[in-house]
């Protein structure tokens, strides 16, 4: 393999490791509590937890480089996190 093809390698290598501590980092506080496909359950269940007052983060995964083309049919996948501590909020928030 020539020298470039290496260093591509360890670069590419590198961004993976680099990303999964930001991931680790960025969500340590906080527990993945719901999972949605399309824009129309991701609001339905945001609306919830906004209308209890319960503070969350959306992470989208797959989205490379802010890829914003949709599809007809809108399959984007939202995992919705909450702090630990608002677990059991949340949790009652979405049973309603």
């Amino acid at each position: 393999m020539p020298v470039f093809g290496w260093v591509f390698l360890l670069i590419v290598l590198g961004g993976i490791i680099v990303g999964s501590f930001v991931h680790k980092y960025r969500y340590r506080n906080m527990k993945l509590i719901y999972t949605s496909f399309g824009q129309e359950n991701y609001f339905h269940v945001i609306a919830k937890l906004g209308a209890d007052g319960v503070t969350y983060k959306v992470r989208i995964p797959g989205q490379a480089f802010g890829d914003r083309e949709r599809p007809v049919m809108d399959n984007t996948q939202y995992d919705i996190y909450v702090k630990k501590a608002d677990v059991h909020l949340a949790a009652k928030a979405l049973r309603k």
